[in-house]
């Protein structure tokens, strides 16, 4: 009699959360006329990269990159950028 054992948990879709340079994204400042955007798209998505295992000063970290490299964007694609670098780093 062969025991069974119960199966592996899958892989998790996320990689795990990690600040820029660590997947090769060289972390950038936005201008001072950025800033402002930066943190409220950091505040926006903060809830749904907590939710990732993302802690708030690598939250500010990405956001700062995104708008220093895009100019803008909404939450969603913020959120989609991230979740691309992470992968790919």
């Amino acid at each position: 009699m062969t025991e069974q054992r119960p199966p592996a948990d899958p892989p998790s879709a996320d990689p795990p959360p990690a600040d820029p340079e660590q997947v090769g994204v060289e972390p950038e400042t936005p201008d001072m006329m950025q800033i402002e955007a930066a943190r409220l798209l950091a505040n926006d998505a903060r809830d749904r990269l907590r939710d990732r295992g993302f802690e708030d000063r690598q939250i500010e970290r990405w956001a700062n990159t995104y708008i220093a490299e895009h100019g803008s964007g909404d939450v969603d694609t913020f959120l989609s950028w991230v979740a691309r670098q992470t992968r790919t780093g």
